[in-house]
């Protein structure tokens, strides 16, 4: 998934292109007090700030800060396919909780 279609998809979803940009490096889009950002040229982080269930950084690089994410390990293609999933209700908790410790343990 591209970033043009992970945005459409996500405006399916109810999310719309947000007044308050978190950066002026990435793009932000809301519902219901939710903020997803993705940062220009970057798609494999995500910041998702008020949601109470995915809140955090995501990201697929385990040298980058955030929790690291395997979206092979999920079915999916790239990060962006994973956010979308987390919102759609096509990843729970439940199915994602074994695959986050798998690649990012808790100490």
């Amino acid at each position: 998934m591209n970033r043009r279609s992970f945005f459409a998809q996500m405006k399916k979803l109810g999310f719309s292109k947000s007044n308050l940009q978190m950066t002026r490096m990435g793009i932000s889009y809301g519902r219901e007090g939710t903020l997803v950002t993705v940062p220009k040229d970057h798609e494999q982080t995500v910041m998702i700030t008020g949601d109470p269930e995915w809140n955090g950084v995501w990201t697929t690089s385990k040298k980058a800060w955030g929790s690291y994410v395997d979206p092979e390990s999920l079915g999916r293609s790239n990060l962006l396919e994973v956010v979308h999933g987390m919102f759609s209700g096509e990843i729970t908790k439940q199915g994602f909780n074994p695959a986050l410790k798998l690649y990012y343990p808790e100490n």
